[in-house]
């Protein structure tokens, strides 16, 4: 899944077009940095459609972020591995977040 966002900055909402054809909207949680690039932390708000309901919609997704010029790019992680290795950095950032909300 490739797609250039389109940009709501209040509400923090894009929508991607998947490999498949189909469009979703997600809101931008978080953008992070991580072994020298960058990544997107994106909650899955539905399939864009008229009626019926995404089996998908409230999933996490975690996108690279790619600059080309003055566009951001969404790409899936194709890599196993890199993937892994961001699940694991997202984890841990959960983690720590919740430790200082303890405190």
């Amino acid at each position: 899944m490739s797609t250039q966002p389109e940009h709501d900055e209040q509400a923090a909402v894009i929508t991607l077009e998947g490999d498949d054809g189909h469009s979703y909207s997600c809101q931008i949680l978080d953008i992070f940095q991580f072994e020298e690039k960058e990544y997107a932390l994106l909650l899955n708000l539905g399939e864009v459609t008229e009626g019926g309901e995404d089996d998908q919609q409230g999933s996490i997704v975690v996108m690279r972020l790619q600059e080309r010029g003055d566009q951001s790019i969404f790409q899936t992680i194709e890599s196993e591995e890199e993937f892994q290795r961001v699940i694991a950095h997202v984890e841990d950032m959960v983690k720590e977040a919740e430790e200082v909300s303890e405190e």
